[in-house]
């Protein structure tokens, strides 16, 4: 009796399974995972990149290179690679669906690590993409952001900026002047 149960069960599992394969088959092809336009709202940054940045009065300027890559991970995921003498690292970001917003994890040389979320800026914000750093809940954490500025498809300018629990003004920290490898 038993024997008979469990073939009856796999024989409608095996059904179903044809069912909703038929069922797919005919509304045609399944579409392409990460297709929807919110994955291409950070493709502005995919490429590679040289950077420049202030480092004080009397100094000369700092350099450092990106290699912001897609298709590594079928489209769906956008990979930085950061280096400038004495630091690199590295992030993965993802339009999250569930959520309706971008998800961002940093990891470096020197054991930082960072897991922001945002997305596209609202208009009149004065920039055009923002991530914030996620507080998990029992850490104090300073409040720290990156913004990106748009100049045009060769330049923009990327922001880490910071503001105290009790002030909503930010304050850059660090200003990378981006232009694309190969333009002037």
């Amino acid at each position: 009796m038993m024997r008979w149960i469990l073939w009856l069960a796999l024989q409608g599992l095996i059904a179903n399974g044809a069912l909703a394969q038929s069922s797919n088959q005919a509304s045609g092809p399944a579409k392409p995972a990460c297709s929807e336009a919110e994955f291409r709202q950070l493709d502005f940054w995919v490429g590679d990149w040289d950077l420049w940045y202030d480092q004080g009065p009397d100094k000369p300027r700092g350099k450092a290179s990106n290699r912001i890559t897609k298709n590594e991970f079928g489209n769906c995921v956008i990979t930085e690679h950061f280096s400038m003498p004495g630091f690199s690292g590295s992030s993965f970001s993802i339009f999250h669906k569930p959520v309706g917003k971008w998800r961002q994890t940093w990891v470096d040389d020197q054991g930082g690590y960072y897991d922001l979320i945002g997305g596209p800026a609202p208009k009149g914000a004065g920039y055009d993409f923002a991530l914030e750093l996620v507080h998990p809940e029992g850490v104090k954490a300073p409040y720290l952001r990156m913004i990106w500025q748009v100049q045009d498809e060769d330049h923009l300018t990327w922001r880490w900026q910071s503001h105290k629990s009790d002030a909503k003004d930010w304050r850059d920290n660090w200003v990378l002047h981006y232009v694309r490898k190969g333009s002037q």
